[in-house]
């Protein structure tokens, strides 16, 4: 008598009986098994799954146009063309004084380039409904990859947050000839930049408009083929130019004449050569269980982003002993 009939027990009782004292769990765990080690060797796996979803910036500028103006002439219209486009998922948009930028996402496996395309044909077949003030506008697709693999910091307790960008811009420029290296970038600290600083009082007595000045900066800050001349058989080529490459050819720049005489930029302002000025600030603090040193804390630093395989850094670090002694690396990101 088997126990079901022994105690009157229902189905659920056979059922549990029949797995007791039968072979089917051993069965059902080896099939378990079986199916679960094939599903690990036939499914396709990556270590980083490269899923596309394209995303399209579209950067309008329409300068002298409030906020409000550029919402309602560039970007409402520009939102409704783009609906229009087959695979759009969501646009959405921010509109600033000057400039605007609409983004366009598409939905996921949809493929990139004839997103990128479908975007820029449908933003010029409607080029002649653009409002009379927009200057120009650029599609930028947005890379899925704009990710750095690697993120160094360069910092020292000697130099300023100047002087290291510089260096950074120097190191920056060789480490993109390494082969295999992605889109690289500097993040951080301020460029080199030539101010020039009026003073009224010398150009009322002198003469010079503020459209004299920003004419003659414009017109000497050009380097352009003028022409060839031929002298005994000879082509010389005659260029017009060339680009202002230091601070005195700024100073000694000729803005018109005076009384006879040429008044240069130098007698009516001020030319400094130096940092730009300070838009924002980038530090770098270390936590307690850091090994670096504690005096090079909330210093502000030079950041160098940069797509690199984990192999490179000791070329990184070759080349920062070669240009800044006196300068530290340090490893933010390395995945």
């Amino acid at each position: 008598m088997n126990l079901s009939e022994k105690y009157g027990l229902g189905l659920t009782g056979k059922i549990v009986e029949a797995f007791l004292v039968s072979k089917l769990p051993i069965i059902f765990i080896l099939a378990s098994l079986l199916a679960g080690a094939a599903a690990l060797i036939i499914t396709p796996r990556e270590e980083e799954p490269q899923i596309v979803v394209p995303v399209i910036d579209v950067m309008i500028s329409f300068p002298g146009a409030s906020a409000a103006e550029v919402e309602n002439l560039v970007t409402i219209n520009l939102e409704r063309k783009l609906w229009e486009i087959d695979g759009v998922e969501y646009v959405y948009s921010q509109s600033r004084p000057g400039a605007a930028v609409v983004t366009v996402r598409f939905y996921v496996g949809e493929n990139r380039e004839a997103s990128i395309l479908k975007t820029h044909s449908k933003i010029m077949s409607y080029i002649d409904q653009v409002p009379p003030g927009v200057t120009g506008w650029v599609v930028k697709p947005v890379e899925i990859d704009d990710v750095p693999i690697v993120t160094f910091a360069l910092y020292s307790d000697v130099y300023s947050d100047y002087e290291l960008r510089r260096v950074s811009d120097e190191i920056l420029h060789r480490l993109q000839s390494i082969p295999d290296t992605g889109r690289a970038y500097v993040v951080g600290g301020r460029k080199r930049q030539i101010k020039v600083l009026l003073e009224p009082d010398k150009m009322a007595s002198r003469r010079i408009s503020l459209l004299d000045m920003e004419r003659a900066l414009k017109g000497a800050n050009v380097n352009l083929r003028a022409g060839t001349m031929d002298i005994r058989n000879r082509e010389v080529i005659v260029d017009a130019g060339p680009f202002m490459k230091s601070l005195d050819d700024v100073e000694q720049l000729v803005l018109g004449v005076f009384d006879g005489r040429p008044v240069y930029l130098r007698d009516v302002a001020q030319v400094q050569d130096g940092p730009e000025e300070v838009e924002s600030y980038t530090r770098l603090v270390f936590g307690p269980g850091s090994s670096h040193d504690k005096d090079t804390k909330r210093l502000k630093i030079g950041h160098s982003r940069t797509f690199l395989q984990p192999s490179y850094c000791g070329y990184c670090e070759a080349k920062r002993h070669q240009r800044c002694k006196s300068c530290r690396w340090a490893y933010f990101k390395n995945k």
